[in-house]
């Protein structure tokens, strides 16, 4: 349901009207004639702004739009479509139960009732309709509909007759139920006939979005939600209305459910086949983060609830029998929030799209059409529309048509007229955002803004405008509307509004030294979001050296290194890389499901800022009086409590992915408004990973070394969080989330205790060291030998309890620590200057495919070169380690695009005999490797090394196996660009089993 903002003139009667909507009458009658402060509403806008030049994109639209056809026609929430065999007439399912035929004639201005399930009792919701194959003969359709109260045979498919007579209509006495499963959230639902001859039958994982896939179905082929389904109708197996083919993939495997054709999807919504090839598409909603299409395979595993396309969800859950299979698209949320499914185009009238699977979205109304060449899935934006996509069909000439569910309506593709703005700002002295855009004097209308707390940002500091255009104002969301984008208490924004906000560093080309003078700071980019269509757009804008006009920046963003003032550097400068977003990054932050605007709210313009208040009712620029909210905590205002100020900071820096449908895909939402108690966080075990950490929780109250989310981010590199838009350690924020960790009581836990009390003596040696004594090595190797400890360390440092020489001493030794996750939490002490000068995180294959590399340099790094550990682990023509695969002929396997896929993303596919299991013992010892024996008494492990590790049952707290590689993610991000050539034209090179 679409949610409106509603335009309220103040008069006396505004607080009742207000309490009213937001269910609260009694505090009506309560409230005072008239407020305690004057009223500042039907102010004209003294100060319009006018010079806007943000119009439209500067980016290419997509080449078709959408018209209604039928126009005549009304349907109520429609979600499927057919064609009756035999006749000129289409059939269109409605979601409340009710299923009608018309004539396929745009004329058309009523539908005639063929059946009304909501008639049966139970009835909830209608999803799919079959027609028989054979349909001329019997008259049978099939029909998917699902009861209430949900259960356990909730969601059933049936058999209807339909009666020859005219128009058609469905005899309800005819129902006989063929097949049933669990009903809940997530159904499924669509039916369709194959070439075969058999029906297929979608059904989803059953239950609402959070957790996800709560009841471990996705995995599981003992189950048949989550999967797709192959039945034959046509003859019944003992006690069944159906038979299973002979051919279905699970009809011998032991404990599975014989029915199941693919499984490892969410909520399959729609599936159609291509009608000159057969093959068959599907798409599936996603969760936090992708949403998907799939040509599906017999047998495939999609991966769900493992994976949500490629980004790891429930990591340690059991995999099911067979390997995971990567969708053909992932669409990000930022373009695609529900997908659903469609058709293969055959029709004529829509030449281009000849062969192309039309799919289209729910929520952004964008649709797509793919089509699969040379091997590879080749995607393209067809069209914006207005409509919320439920699916596709097509009409009696197989002409393509879209359904909106809101509507009711069906609609055609035709060729868009529109064209990119030319005059788009390219610079943004061509914005009109400012007089002088040097000086960044706002233009008049343009009104500067200050928040009570800033997020993180890399040490930059942060100038903030907003402008709307004209006379236009600002609105106020009553309610929240997910889907919408709509918080309640936020601001809604008419359309050409923008928000900018200029980034400054101290650079040392401004000719000044010292970075605390103003003078120092230089602009480096401009962020702008612009309200176009209803929808926000993000841009970048990068400022020239002599900062006197910023560009825009390409689509996909641009890298940048810059050269900063820091007190602490060598010379007292250092290199700082910079990061310009693509489009696409900017609303993964930017998401509608979280509001799209996080800092113009009023609890961050309230308190401290409560100016901003009265300069944005002042200026007309309020439709009705802004709230009082209770200010947003600042920081590192150390008068306000510790627990405000924490939760302020993971609020501002983390809950815009951290909530419900913000995109991050661990099950735990960091709102400053919920209680601590309702985040998920609180003793919870991270989704993704401890890192080695023992014991290792999400939260750990008392307990900092054992938070992962405290870890995350103390490192640097892969892992690292914020996840966007940082890449150094925020010494102070970090501290803040250390201290309020360590205040909280402590949760009993005896092995993780008896650990931290070994490692808290083993500070305490290096403290009392002598002042010029570089303290006792045996105590830092036996810290850096648990991550937990090496989290202790590093904070004794930060918090500079250790002597110098200790402190380089343990720096020096984390840093040539064999574990990447011990190494990446030093790495923020060591100056720019000494850091190698590697790869690092932003790889960029194509470079790297592009590099000759030298073979036989490679073979040297690959057995030989200390800190390159290949050899550990896979074995070339009888030499090296077995815990990998063998390599011997890996060149004549892969490709070399595929080979350097392996390297940099080793857990993208994993051969289930690779699988590496993690085991916790209660001594505080995490060990991790290949599982090669299993029993009630122990368990046997191959490590990276190749050892066999056996450890007692008895003695374990965790066994988990992992959907990780033991081979580390990014392992080149410690190479240079040519020695990962070299090792890649090695790799190439090993086409024959000879040394």
């Amino acid at each position: 349901m679409r949610q409106y903002t509603r335009r309220i003139a103040y008069r006396p009667a505004l607080w009742f009207l207000l309490a009213l909507l937001t269910g609260s009458p009694a505090a009506a009658l309560a409230q005072p004639t008239a407020p305690p402060e004057p009223p500042l509403l039907g102010v004209k806008r003294q100060t319009p702004w006018t010079g806007s030049k943000f119009i439209g994109s500067p980016d290419t639209p997509p080449q078709y739009t959408v018209r209604r056809d039928y126009p005549g026609l009304e349907l109520e929430n429609p979600v499927a479509l057919a064609v009756l065999p035999g006749s000129d007439r289409l059939v269109a399912v409605e979601m409340r139960g009710k299923v009608v035929s018309f004539p396929d004639d745009p004329a058309v201005t009523s539908s005639d009732l063929l059946i009304n399930l909501a008639q049966f009792e139970g009835h909830h919701r209608t999803y799919g309709i079959a027609f028989h194959p054979q349909f001329a003969k019997n008259g049978y359709v099939f029909l998917c509909y699902v009861t209430k109260p949900f259960g356990p045979g909730g969601s059933r498919v049936s058999r209807f007759q339909v009666k020859p007579t005219d128009p058609p209509t469905i005899d309800p006495a005819s129902e006989t139920i063929i097949y049933t499963w669990p009903s809940g959230g997530h159904n499924g639902g669509c039916l369709e006939f194959g070439p075969d001859g058999y029906l297929y039958i979608t059904t989803g994982d059953g239950q609402n979005p959070f957790p996800p896939d709560a009841l471990h179905v996705g995995q599981n082929i003992g189950d048949v939600r989550s999967s797709l389904l192959r039945i034959d109708v046509d003859h019944a197996d003992a006690g069944k209305q159906y038979a299973i083919p002979a051919d279905n993939p699970f009809l011998n495997t032991p404990g599975a459910r014989p029915e199941i054709w693919a499984y490892g999807f969410r909520n399959p919504w729609k599936i159609a086949f291509d009608p000159a090839t057969g093959d068959l598409w599907m798409g599936d909603v996603g969760w936090e983060l992708w949403e998907l299409v799939h040509r599906i395979e017999r047998g495939g595993n999609y991966g769900w609830s493992i994976k949500e396309g490629e980004q790891p969800v429930n990591t340690e859950a059991p995999v099911g029998p067979t390997p995971l299979i990567p969708p053909l698209v992932a669409l990000p949320h930022t373009v695609s929030r529900s997908v659903s499914g469609g058709v293969v185009y055959r029709g004529k009238q829509l030449p281009a799209l000849q062969g192309s699977y039309i799919y289209g979205d729910h929520v952004t109304g964008k649709i797509w059409g793919v089509k699969v060449e040379n091997g590879q899935p080749v995607n393209q934006d067809l069209a914006d529309s207005p409509l919320a996509v439920v699916g596709f069909g097509t009409d009696t000439r197989g002409e393509l048509l879209a359904i909106d569910y809101n509507s009711g309506g069906l609609f055609r593709l035709e060729p868009s007229p529109a064209q990119a703005n030319a005059n788009f700002p390219q610079r943004l002295s061509e914005s009109g955002l400012f007089a002088a855009t040097p000086a960044r004097e706002p233009a008049r209308g343009v009104l500067p803004y200050q928040l009570n707390a800033e997020p993180w940002a890399d040490g930059a500091q942060a100038e903030r405008l907003l402008a709307v255009p004209g006379n236009e104002q600002l609105d106020l969301y009553l309610k929240s509307d997910v889907q919408q984008g709509r918080v309640a208490g936020q601001w809604s924004f008419p359309d050409n509004a923008v928000l900018a906000k200029t980034l400054s560093l101290p650079l040392a080309r401004s000719g000044e030294t010292d970075p605390s003078r103003p003078q120092a700071w230089r602009p480096v980019e401009t962020q702008v979001l612009h309200r176009d269509a209803g929808v926000w757009k993000a841009y970048t804008y990068r400022w020239n050296e002599e900062a006197t006009d910023a560009e825009l920046v390409p689509p996909g963003g641009v890298e940048a290194l810059y050269e900063v003032l820091d007190p602490t550097a060598t010379d007292g400068r250092r290199q700082q890389a910079w990061h310009f977003a693509s489009r696409t990054e900017c609303i993964v932050c930017h998401t509608t499901r979280a509001g799209s605007i996080h800092g113009l709210n009023p609890d961050q313009l309230a308190g401290q800022s409560i100016d901003m208040l009265k300069k944005l009712e002042t200026s007309g620029l309020l439709m009705h009086p802004a709230a009082r909210p209770e200010p947003y905590p600042a920081s590192f205002d150390e008068e306000l409590p510790l627990e405000a100020r924490a939760r302020g900071y993971l609020h501002i820096n983390c809950a815009h992915c951290h909530r419900r449908g913000g995109g991050g895909n661990a099950p735990f939402e960091l709102r400053r408004e919920l209680a601590l108690a309702d985040t998920g966080i609180v003793g919870e075990r991270p989704s993704q990973g401890t890192f080695g950490i023992f014991q290792g929780e999400v939260l750990a109250p008392g307990e900092p070394e054992r938070s992962v989310l405290l870890y995350r981010m103390s490192k640097l590199g892969p892992g690292r969080m914020p996840h966007a838009g940082s890449t150094r350690f925020d010494h102070r924020g970090t501290a803040l989330i250390h201290d309020w960790i360590a205040s909280l009581p402590a949760e009993p836990n005896a092995p993780a205790a008896a650990l931290a009390a070994r490692n808290t003596a083993a500070l305490e040696r290096l403290e009392k060291s002598a002042a010029d004594a570089p303290g006792d090595p045996t105590a830092i190797d036996e810290l850096l030998a648990t991550v937990s400890g090496a989290t202790q360390l590093m904070w004794a440092i930060e918090r500079d309890r250790l002597p110098p020489p200790v402190r380089e001493a343990a720096i020096a030794a984390a840093v040539a620590h064999a574990s990447p996750a011990v190494r990446d939490l030093f790495e923020h002490f060591l100056p720019e200057e000494q850091r190698v000068k590697r790869l690092g995180n932003a790889i960029d294959p194509a470079a790297i495919l592009a590099m000759p590399g030298d073979a036989s340099r490679g073979r040297t790094l690959f057995f030989e070169t200390t800190g390159v550990s290949c050899k550990s682990c896979h074995r070339i023509a009888g030499q090296g380690g077995q815990v990998g695969p063998d390599l011997t002929q890996v060149g004549k396997r892969l490709t070399a695009p595929k080979i350097l896929e392996s390297l940099l993303e080793p857990s993208r596919e994993i051969d289930p005999k690779f699988v590496a299991w993690l085991v916790e013992t209660s001594d505080g010892k995490v060990r991790q490797g290949l599982l090669k024996e299993r029993t009630d008494e122990r368990i046997v492990l191959i490590d990276s090394q190749g050892k066999e590790l056996a450890i007692n049952i008895a003695d374990t707290e965790v066994i988990a196996p992992q959907q990780k590689s033991l081979m580390p993610d990014l392992l080149l991000k410690d190479l240079t660009a040519e020695q990962a050539a070299d090792l890649l034209a090695y790799l190439k090179s090993l086409r024959d089993p000879t040394p």
